[in-house]
């Protein structure tokens, strides 16, 4: 399975608010980051496979950044700074949100998309602003540091997806506007974000046999023509408050017992969350929206999980964030992917592929393997011989082979190769790619369909499951983090 893009600061959006997402940050590429781990086989002699697990992580993939437009980060120096919002000890500045929303505008334009509404678009990007600085300044308060070396890493790897060189990266960013000490400070408080929603949400996720089961038959694999239950649970949340006393604490739970007769009883469970819940999704009667119960926080599958729809959990879940009283407001049964095509759902798309490694390192700098690189592919393309070129200059363990990796399936190697592989004809040779193993030449051979083993079924199963409990995982972690901060608008947020 190719790794999924994973955008930090997602939130539910409409179809053109997600386009808001191509202002984020590119995929980094640190060896934690980089790897998504291979379905179990016999091992590999060369180390551009990731290494070898019996579990399979869906690396969270990180957020996008794009290249800056030229011209989309004009100056505005006539305007007064005027502050739209505070985020507890911060400020967004009316030349923050209108700089975003003319670079995200541009973004649009660049791509033959309409633009949203201004006003629209305004209060979009101003929310987006306030998620990003509450994230940062969790990442800065949790101590999280970000090396120069890492950010380099992650600048090469913006460059890489846009198939583009550093160099040609930089004078991009500052074409538009942007300092590059700017695009760099950006960048590393984004990556410290990475940081902590790692250690926060990807490092707490599992996966278990029985999930992987249900998946499988859910879709086909055992000739199921029906998708995953989803269910719809609305929730009204009695905060407590980290410093809460005993007494407080039972206070609260007295008051949130009130509010579950109130509901059991048949009050409205709507208007009493909009009238009592603390959580961000009061205004629309506590709905969290339909997910796989798999998707739920654990404490909140457990509680609905037997509950007929309508009916409300006969006692409070507590949880870090306080008292929850649930309500199973609907089920339903989604329709499965490939239910139309199963045996889709079993093949997968092989490639043959191999490749000439140099190294880099304090006696190899990158540019100088590129160099060297870039003198082979122009031999090679002329007439001369790629095997022949990776047994005499690769310096990986597939060089005696002719740089042979063999047939790979999607996800066996690292992104950075695997995406520059995916993007080749056969018989057609990649420009130098950079991966955390040194630079590259890429040639594919051949491509072919073939079928799942069962084993692998359930290693691309595991890694789907695992991305969509991530997802769930990071919304519920960021609605926290944004419930916790403090946050003042200081303008109307559609103006």
């Amino acid at each position: 399975m190719k790794r999924q893009e994973f955008a930090v600061f997602s939130l539910v959006l409409s179809p053109w608010r997600r386009v808001l997402l191509s202002a984020m940050l590119a995929a980094v590429a640190g060896p934690a980051l980089a790897q998504l781990k291979a379905p179990a086989q016999a091992p590999r002699t060369t180390g551009i496979f990731v290494p070898q697990s019996s579990d399979v992580a869906v690396p969270s993939s990180q957020p996008q950044l794009g290249v800056p437009q030229p011209g989309s980060s004009s100056k505005r120096s006539q305007l007064v700074d005027e502050v739209v919002a505070v985020v507890n000890n911060s400020v967004i500045t009316r030349r923050e949100l209108l700089d975003r929303a003319d670079e995200i505008e541009g973004q649009l334009r660049a791509a033959n998309r309409p633009a949203p509404p201004r006003a629209d678009l305004l209060g979009e990007v101003l929310e987006r602003l306030v998620m990003e600085r509450v994230q940062t300044q969790a990442a800065q308060d949790a101590g999280i540091k970000v090396t120069d070396q890492e950010l380099d890493r992650a600048i090469e790897s913006v460059a890489q997806q846009n198939r583009l060189s550093a160099t040609e990266l930089r004078s991009r960013v500052e074409a538009s506007g942007m300092t590059w000490t700017k695009y760099r400070d950006e960048l590393r408080k984004q990556v410290q974000v990475i940081r902590l929603r790692e250690r926060e949400v990807d490092s707490k996720v599992q996966v278990y046999d029985g999930e992987i089961d249900n998946y499988l038959a859910a879709r086909g694999g055992q000739g199921a023509a029906t998708g995953p239950t989803e269910f719809n649970v609305a929730q009204i949340l009695v905060r407590v408050p980290e410093d809460a006393s005993d007494a407080q604490k039972q206070a609260l739970k007295t008051k949130a017992e009130g509010l579950l007769k109130q509901a059991q009883g048949g009050a409205d469970f709507a208007q009493l969350a909009q009238s009592n819940s603390q959580a961000p999704e009061a205004a629309q009667g506590g709905a969290l929206g339909f997910r796989e119960i798999g998707r739920l926080p654990a404490v909140f599958a457990n509680a609905v999980v037997d509950l007929q729809p309508g009916a409300v959990a006969p006692e409070v879940v507590e949880s870090a964030n306080g008292f929850h009283i649930l309500k199973l407001t609907a089920k339903r049964v989604a329709p499965a992917a490939g239910a139309s095509n199963p045996a889709a759902a079993s093949r997968i798309t092989q490639t043959q592929v191999r490749h000439i490694l140099i190294r880099t390192g304090p006696n190899m700098p990158e540019a100088e393997a590129r160099r060297q690189l870039g003198t082979l592919r122009d031999r090679i393309t002329h007439g001369g011989d790629f095997a022949d070129a990776a047994k005499r200059f690769s310096q990986d363990g597939s060089a005696q082979a002719g740089g042979d990796l063999g047939w790979v399936s999607p996800g066996e190697l690292v992104p950075e190769f695997e995406q520059a592989m995916n993007r080749l004809r056969p018989g057609e040779i990649s420009e130098p790619v950079v991966t955390q193993f040194g630079v590259h030449l890429i040639q594919v051979q051949n491509r072919r369909e073939t079928e799942m083993a069962p084993e692998k079924q359930r290693d691309f199963a595991r890694a789907e499951i695992r991305e969509q409990k991530l997802r769930a995982a990071y919304d519920d972690w960021v609605r926290q983090l944004r419930s916790q901060a403090y946050v003042e608008y200081r303008v109307n947020r559609q103006r």
